[in-house]
């Protein structure tokens, strides 16, 4: 046997030796596995940063509370303001709204809005006469005590005064709706709608638009209008008050230009229903029968 092989195998018997004597010892651990893990972990975590903790200053709470304070003073006054134009017996006015949208407004009249808010809701409170021009947009609503008129883009001409609601279209497409009920017509260029003080609401078509709108040029034009009606307008572009008998069952057809005199106005309507009338001050006239 050479020497390297003696060499080998007493190597090897080395080895086997020392693996028999290795199984054999035991080593007598103070504390289990699960717990050597246990304490590991406990310190790893330990070792960990804690998260940053972000104080607010008093002068930042402060700032972020003026700013909440800021935008809802912002709101309620968006909400809140509003804008009125009243025009004066025997006056006319006309008002340009925010988008563009113009109104003439006859003797009598006021329209209510808000200006703030304009770009996000086109709706105005209406009461008297009015020629609206409307800018094409969002939804435009007219609303009065007893009617609403919606459109998109058009011109018409609305009366809204006591119970009395008449809408004419002058140019493209209005929707008119009877408050008390919700009836709603629609009206198209020439169409008329007239809502009566039953609630009925009827629709004529074949309208003379510019009879309608006559007043703009201060022209008074009645057409089959109760002659109650026909005094309170008088009374109305001349800013006078004219008393007359509660009796007044006729109505009156006619027209006549605001620049005459008023008392030839009066007798242009009082003679073919053989009435009289008197004046008893300086802006103040009866009425009586013959």
């Amino acid at each position: 046997m050479t020497e390297r092989k003696q060499h080998s195998k007493s190597k090897a018997e080395l080895s086997e030796k020392t693996t028999e004597m290795i199984a054999g010892i035991h080593i007598a651990w103070s504390k289990s596995k699960e717990e050597i893990w246990t304490q590991l972990e406990q310190r790893i975590e330990a070792k960990q940063p804690a998260g940053k903790t972000v104080v607010m200053g008093y002068r930042a709470w402060l700032a972020v509370a003026a700013t909440v304070i800021l935008l809802a003073g912002i709101a309620v006054i968006m909400q809140v303001y509003t804008k009125t134009t009243r025009v004066p017996a025997g006056k006319h006015s006309s008002i340009l709204l925010p988008d563009g949208t113009h109104i003439q407004l006859n003797a009598q009249s006021s329209v209510t809005y808000k200006p703030l808010l304009w770009n996000f809701s086109r709706k105005l409170r209406f009461e008297g006469e009015a020629y609206f021009e409307v800018e094409p947009g969002r939804k435009f609503e007219v609303i009065s005590e007893y009617g609403k008129t919606t459109v998109l883009g058009t011109s018409f001409n609305i009366y809204a005064r006591n119970k009395n609601y008449l809408v004419t279209c002058v140019t493209g497409r209005v929707m008119v709706t009877e408050t008390q009920n919700n009836k709603t017509a629609v009206l198209y260029t020439g169409q008329k709608a007239v809502l009566k003080s039953d609630g009925s609401l009827n629709v004529f078509s074949g309208v003379n638009t510019e009879h309608s709108i006559s007043w703009i040029n201060n022209m008074l034009s009645f057409t089959s209008t109760p002659l109650s009606l026909v005094f309170e307008e008088i009374g109305r572009q001349y800013d006078v008050v004219i008393r007359f008998p509660g009796n007044l069952n006729n109505t009156y057809t006619g027209t006549f230009k605001k620049s005459v005199e008023i008392e030839n106005s009066l007798k242009v309507v009082c003679r073919p229903f053989n009435l009289s009338f008197t004046r008893i001050s300086k802006n103040e006239y009866i009425v009586t029968s013959k």
